[in-house]
């Protein structure tokens, strides 16, 4: 069973954007829940169906997700992890926390992208476009304001659906980001 069908421009809302939409099919809410410990075997496995410096640092990455999750020392930047499941397997990811700047001050309304990752069998299905707008509409619906996330540039795949599916996202090369290109978008 997949978890998405093609996906579906969103409507724009008063100000000419498009705006996060939550899940309305009960089936898919049944699919995307919160990650659990006993995740962390699916995610030291995790499959994203290519290798590249970008793709290995992202299987890095979601490999160490629950200890990245648990990490007691950053409790204040309320770290979560989104996993859509089908049967029985984790098949896409979606890691964010609260925005901190510079001394380490957590933003209430403001979070960070840290990853978002698809197996590479389910790559092109729309999964990761419903993962990052159902992670986004519940973030709006709890009255985030914003999210920011990078992207490495060699990672054509991630720089299009950024600008494909937040073409409303403002792009820059900020150079404490360097060499990321930074996404930030008003929820």
């Amino acid at each position: 069973m997949a978890v998405a069908t093609a996906p579906r421009r969103r409507p724009l809302d008063s100000g000419g954007h498009r705006r996060a939409r939550p899940l309305s099919s009960s089936h898919l809410k049944r699919d995307l829940r919160h990650a659990r410990d006993s995740d962390a075997e699916q995610f030291e496995s995790f499959d994203l169906g290519g290798s590249s410096p970008w793709l290995d640092e992202v299987a890095e990455i979601v490999a160490g997700l629950i200890a990245w999750r648990s990490d007691p020392h950053v409790a204040q930047l309320d770290r979560q992890v989104v996993v859509a499941v089908t049967d029985g397997r984790v098949v896409g990811v979606v890691a964010h926390e609260r925005l901190a700047r510079s001394g380490g001050r957590a933003w209430d309304n403001h979070r960070y992208l840290m990853v978002t990752a698809v197996r590479g069998d389910q790559q092109r299905t729309g999964l990761a476009r419903l993962l990052v707008e159902s992670v986004l509409a519940d973030l709006a619906s709890a009255g985030c304001e914003s999210v920011e996330w990078l992207v490495h540039p060699s990672n054509r795949a991630s720089i299009e659906f950024s600008r494909n599916v937040f073409p409303e996202a403002d792009e820059t090369q900020p150079p404490e980001d360097d060499p990321y290109v930074s996404f930030a978008l008003a929820l």
